[in-house]
């Protein structure tokens, strides 16, 4: 293989896994942390984000380690046993059903106010592009994604840069502290844990890698720390832009303060995050049914797309409660299973991997910790 085209690999897995990182979280982002105070959401942005790259290099791991190239439950349940497994589908439902609810409802909303016309129309429409997208599969999406990717940093440098020039910015924003009881210090948790949530996008990227397996880890450390970095530019955008103003839907806030070019911009931006999210969550979904039920591909296509339609058809939850308890909830369980897979590959593992972090017995624990606490802060 040319050293071009390795380059193309890497670049295409790399776009796979920030395209499914950056989804309708990154909408959520900045009104929980304004909630919360800016510098204490930045902390939350810091550590989630450093615990995040660690869980993907821990499942990078894990995979390298197994024959065949598995998806997160089948993974679990090779190294934790059907309870995991039963566990696991459980959590992922939770995950993935929300995550793809959140998209529909949010592209619904925000195309909307793009161009005036019933948000459950404009939820549809996304919808029937996002599934057109998943019955092309992951060699076409991964094409694709690499449009959809530098589209989207593009779109935020430019109106990072255009907020800076205009003098758009109050940096005394930062220092509010509009925190006011534990409640709100703590709702950032979910949503950001919901908004970093990429793993499921980790044996794409084994496919699309294929016998150069040894990239995977630089792959995972660059796929993560893009989204670290995109995040915190965009929050300090939107609460140095709209402060006290600022509403639930970033790019609205953005829009109002900035005009209607920046709103047709972010806008833009919102949906080519929520549409990759959404396609690479959906073929995860689609081979977890597969290889659960043994069920044809056309099946488990309506088993994932259409119950989302349902929910949000019968109006049962708000965009941010979505992405709270999606993260919440399905993240965490998820990721500490995760984390007891990791250990238990260290010694039951198949084959040689080619990178290995160590036991990291205590940095396990201390991200059990963390992850737990996801759930708990459902209940604060």
């Amino acid at each position: 293989m040319s050293k071009k085209s390795e380059r193309y690999l890497f670049i295409k897995a790399v776009s796979i896994l920030v395209g499914t990182i950056i989804g309708a979280g990154v909408l959520a982002i900045p009104y929980s942390i304004y909630i919360a105070g800016y510098w204490l959401g930045i902390l939350y942005l810091i550590i989630l984000g450093i615990a995040m790259i660690v869980l993907n290099l821990m499942l990078g791991e894990v995979i390298l380690r197994t024959k065949k190239n598995l998806h997160i439950p089948e993974i679990i349940k090779l190294y934790l046993g059907r309870k995991g497994y039963i566990l696991s589908l459980v959590a992922m439902a939770v995950l993935l059903y929300g995550a793809i609810s959140a998209y529909i409802r949010g592209a619904g909303d925000i195309l909307n106010r793009l161009i005036p016309m019933d948000s459950f129309n404009w939820s549809v429409i996304f919808f029937a592009i996002g599934t057109y997208f998943i019955l092309k599969g992951l060699k076409f999406v991964s094409q694709w994604n690499i449009v959809f990717v530098s589209g989207m940093v593009l779109i935020v440098i430019t109106i990072w840069l255009r907020a800076i020039y205009s003098q758009s910015i109050d940096w005394t924003q930062f220092n509010l502290q509009p925190t006011t009881s534990l409640r709100n210090a703590f709702q950032p948790y979910g949503t950001i844990l919901f908004s970093y949530f990429g793993v499921i996008a980790i044996p794409h990227i084994r496919t699309i890698l294929g016998k150069k397996s040894d990239q995977m880890e630089s792959v995972i450390q660059l796929g993560v720390l893009i989204p670290i970095l995109l995040y915190s530019i965009f929050v300090s955008l939107v609460v140095g832009v709209a402060g006290q103003d600022i509403t639930p839907l970033a790019v609205i806030s953005l829009g109002d303060k900035l005009g209607n070019q920046v709103l047709i911009i972010t806008s833009i931006f919102a949906v080519i995050a929520m549409m990759t999210s959404f396609i690479t969550m959906g073929l995860s979904m689609i081979e977890s049914y597969i290889n659960f039920g043994k069920i044809k591909r056309s099946t488990a296509v309506i088993l994932t797309t259409f119950p989302p339609m349902a929910l949000l058809f019968f109006d049962w939850a708000r965009f941010n409660t979505i992405i709270q308890y999606a993260g919440g909830i399905g993240v965490s369980v998820t990721s500490i299973l995760i984390i007891l897979s990791f250990w238990k590959s260290k010694v039951s593992g198949e084959i040689p991997p080619a990178y290995s972090l160590g036991h990291l017995k205590w940095v396990g624990i201390v991200m059990i910790i963390i992850f737990s606490f996801g759930a708990l802060s459902l209940f604060i």
